[in-house]
């Protein structure tokens, strides 16, 4: 017996593409569905991140709690990756703008880059509610060369829960690379797909996904793929992004043995270097340079 291992949208090996890590899958998607993509992840970020679902995003992803897309992004963007500030900023994916305002009090200046219209007016709400005159909002996807063109050089850049929704991941570095000056840094913030999300995914397959109405709806199949460590340090070394430093964080059962989110930042952050048990983090944190050849 022979095993077609082509994953085909709509058609073949939903199951594949749910637990493959991105850069395997992306081999065993066929061309045309690859050419699919694209569009694919288009109308489901519009489907998904427009009317109601935008005004009620901070809420549905728990901002401002312990959450994973509260807890590290506040005590890294407010504290660890401060340093000297941001000085220039731009934001890739910046959503509702909860990130972008904690970006906004240590730069000079911020470009946020969106594509969807009413998240687009989110930021600029949040931004005048809080006082912030120092943000440019885009409306553009990473893609839109007329736009990133005229953007010019930055000293940061950021991907905070944004690349998962990508699929064009090496284009994206190459991208980021080219906005930096020489020196420049490039942060992210990233849901990690370990053995736990396997695992979890598999499971939800047996439940729901694997039923033919389900798979066969291409939105299904929009790109929603965590990052693995060793494909981020891939991506950055072809770039051509160097020092690169990956944290893990948001430690199976941490949060009740450490409520205080100050000393669970602090052993987290030690904790999730550790070969072995730097596997079992939920969200992992990177940092990377630009060159300044």
């Amino acid at each position: 017996m022979s095993w077609n291992l082509t994953i085909d949208i709509g058609e073949r090996n939903y199951l594949l593409y749910l637990l493959l890590p991105h850069s395997l899958k992306m081999k065993f998607l066929s061309a045309d569905s690859r050419s699919k993509l694209e569009e694919i992840n288009r109308r489901s970020n519009l489907a998904i991140f427009s009317g109601e679902a935008a005004s009620d995003y901070d809420e549905l992803h728990r901002y401002g709690g312990v959450e994973q897309h509260d807890f590290p992004m506040r005590e890294l963007l407010e504290g660890r990756w401060v340093d000297r500030g941001y000085g220039r900023a731009i934001e890739f994916g910046a959503g509702s703008g909860y990130a972008t305002a904690l970006i906004a009090r240590h730069s000079r200046s911020v470009v946020a880059v969106e594509l969807v219209p009413d998240m687009q007016q989110m930021i600029r709400d949040r931004c005048r509610r809080e006082g912030l005159d120092n943000v440019e909002v885009v409306g553009a996807s990473l893609f839109d060369p007329s736009v990133h063109g005229a953007l010019g050089v930055f000293d940061t850049a950021f991907v905070i829960q944004t690349l998962h929704h990508l699929h064009r991941r090496p284009e994206v570095f190459r991208l980021l690379h080219r906005r930096l000056r020489p020196g420049g840094r490039l942060l992210l913030l990233e849901p990690h797909h370990n053995l736990q999300r396997t695992i979890r995914l598999f499971r939800n397959w047996r439940s729901e996904y694997r039923d033919k109405e389900f798979w066969k709806n291409e939105l299904n199949w929009a790109t929603h793929d965590f990052v693995t460590r060793g494909e981020v340090r891939s991506l950055c070394r072809d770039a051509g992004f160097c020092d690169v430093h990956i944290s893990g964080y948001w430690m199976p059962k941490f949060r009740r043995l450490l409520p205080s989110r100050h000393r669970r930042f602090i052993v987290e952050s030690i904790v999730g270097r550790v070969p072995g048990l730097r596997h079992v983090a939920a969200v992992l944190a990177i940092e990377a340079c630009r060159s300044g050849e």
